[in-house]
């Protein structure tokens, strides 16, 4: 026996969910490592970009001093002064402009390489020495003053492979000789780790500066834009950084160790604890509650269905599990049975009356409109004096009218409907003479099949009433049958050769929409959809097209016998 489908929702749910918690375990746990991995190597690479383009400008910064040191005639000028014990005009002019050169080669260094730097040439035969720096004064001032200390006690720092080294705790430089030429660089050390800093690689991270001995020179702090002095760092620290990254630059004698921090939240240790936490919180708290929707929910729902299920409509349902939802449900429930059981008979037989009383009404509303024409051509033979044709019309009237007023009639026989609608013809034919024609053509065996009354005469009166043109009025109707879908249908058509419908009215016609007081069409038209309706539900089709020469309505209805259509 196939278990209800509220069963099997319930329990798939369940397991949908435990499956959702377990995969979502080790989903977040990989993402998570994904994400500080990818973290990790962005922030790594950018680091070693920095450093990579930091090494490149030591070295292009050394190559330019060398090349003055080595190859500017200003400065072996100046070392022409070295042998002058009286130098005259000209060699002191000469020596000035040798010196303003020179500090002029020194000027463009520092407006090419940033206004941080200070560069400085000693030439030591002539003992002069030349600056420039556009940075803080003091702070070049105070290592001129080293520099210049070093130079009296003959023990200038000479850069190996002009490296750059640590000065005084203070700078970082490097210096560089050719001959008697001695010529330096330099940055204060805040400057250089300030440009580390704006690089702003996390939200929290620290930067220290470490000397040839590795021993910590400056060390500074990032914290969400807040930068602050640090006096001292735990460098490796595992436990306080997520990780560190070393740099030591090709053209540097001192290392920069940057260490990233994480976010208490971004901590893996503590996140994959947390996560394993969540996710065994999670899945007790859905076995708790599975256990507790079966035991309260699942079982009296199904022991609700089951009675329902097992219900013939005649015994009343009970809910044992004092649910106070289910027990109202069943008191409305039983309530609704009893009043179907008393309004079933009554409702059927209503809806019977309502239908009769509707079919009724359209049949008796079309009747006045068939009258109003038979008068109007009784009054324009009057018109003509033709006595002979009046007498004739008023036997066919006659004839017709018993026909039309049967008692009890909802459907009659396509041939007697063809046979009024011949009669109707054959009068409207003496009034217009040779100017009308018609054409009755019978495609099929009609046998017994049955019609609404009326149903073709409507489509005839709205040809002659509304079809007429300058040409000859023909009027054909033609009917045969089809079988679709294993279901024979009869259709019907009646074609004109008029002026056709109004082209704004075709599609509402065809969407079952009579426009109002349209040049008389709504009356029959609007009757036989509301009879089509009543009588053939939806299973019928009503179509309205307009050839090259005048219209033409299709009829497609059920194929019904007299007796099919007193069962119904």
């Amino acid at each position: 026996m196939k278990k209800p489908l509220f069963t099997k929702t319930i329990r798939l749910l369940i397991w949908l969910m435990l499956m959702i918690a377990v995969i979502g375990l080790v989903l977040g746990y990989r993402l998570m490592l994904f994400y500080f991995a990818h973290e990790k190597e962005d922030i790594t690479l950018g680091v070693r970009q920095y450093f990579e383009l930091n090494n490149n400008r030591f070295r292009q910064l050394n190559q330019e001093l060398l090349f003055i040191a080595a190859n500017d005639t200003s400065v072996k000028g100046l070392s022409g002064m070295g042998n002058v014990t009286e130098p005259d005009y000209k060699t002191l002019l000469d020596y000035n402009m040798d010196v303003s050169a020179v500090q002029m080669r020194l000027q463009n260094i520092v407006s090419v390489y940033g206004n941080n730097y200070y560069v400085w040439l000693y030439e030591a035969r002539s003992d002069t020495f030349i600056d420039y720096g556009d940075n803080d004064y003091q702070h070049k001032m105070a290592y001129r003053k080293i520099i210049e200390r070093q130079i009296a006690e003959g023990d200038i720092k000479i850069s190996q492979n002009g490296r750059w080294f640590i000065e005084a705790q203070q700078y970082v430089g490097s210096t560089l000789r050719y001959g008697n030429v001695y010529i330096g660089v330099c940055i204060d050390l805040d400057d250089y780790m300030a440009d580390i800093m704006e690089l702003k690689l996390s939200s929290s991270f620290a930067v220290s500066i470490l000397d040839q001995d590795d021993s910590p020179v400056r060390m500074k702090s990032y914290s969400y834009g807040a930068i602050k002095e640090l006096d001292a760092i735990a460098i490796g620290d595992k436990e306080s950084a997520a990780f560190t990254i070393t740099e030591k630059g090709s053209k540097s004698d001192f290392t920069v160790v940057i260490q990233i921090y994480q976010k208490w939240y971004e901590n893996s240790y503590f996140l994959q604890i947390l996560l394993v936490l969540v996710s065994l919180g999670v899945l007790l708290a859905i076995i708790s509650f599975s256990a507790y929707l079966r035991k309260k929910v699942l079982w009296p729902v199904l022991h609700f269905y089951n009675q329902i299920a097992a219900s013939t409509g005649t015994g009343n349902l009970t809910v044992s599990e004092n649910l106070v939802e289910l027990d109202e449900a069943a008191r409305m429930l039983n309530t609704l049975i009893d009043e179907v059981h008393t309004l079933e008979l009554d409702n059927y037989v209503q809806k019977t009356k309502r239908q009769e009383a509707e079919l009724g009404f359209a049949q008796q509303q079309i009747k006045p409109h068939f009258f109003i024409n038979c008068l109007n051509v009784i009054y324009s033979m009057a018109q003509l004096n033709k006595k002979q044709n009046i007498q004739e019309l008023c036997v066919n009237i006659s004839d017709y009218m018993r026909l039309l007023f049967q008692a009890n009639t909802d459907l009659v026989p396509v041939k007697q409907e063809l046979d009024m609608i011949d009669k109707y013809l054959k009068v409207i034919e003496n009034v217009y003479g040779k100017d009308f024609k018609y054409r009755l053509a019978q495609e099929c065996e009609l046998a017994d099949d049955v019609v609404l009354p009326l149903l073709i005469q409507t489509f005839v009166e709205n040809s002659i009433k509304h079809g007429e043109s300058e040409e000859p009025l023909f009027i054909w109707v033609t009917i045969k049958k089809e079988n679709t879908g294993g279901t024979d249908r009869l259709i019907i058509q009646i074609r004109d050769s008029g002026v056709g419908f109004p082209t704004e009215m075709i599609e509402q016609l065809n969407l079952g929409e009579v426009p109002h007081k349209q040049a008389g069409h709504q009356i029959g038209i609007k009757n036989v959809q509301q009879r089509l309706k009543l009588v053939y539900g939806e299973d019928y089709e009503l179509l309205f097209e307009n050839l090259e020469s005048g219209a033409k309505v299709t009829v497609r209805i059920p194929c019904l016998t007299r007796q099919a259509s007193l069962e119904m």
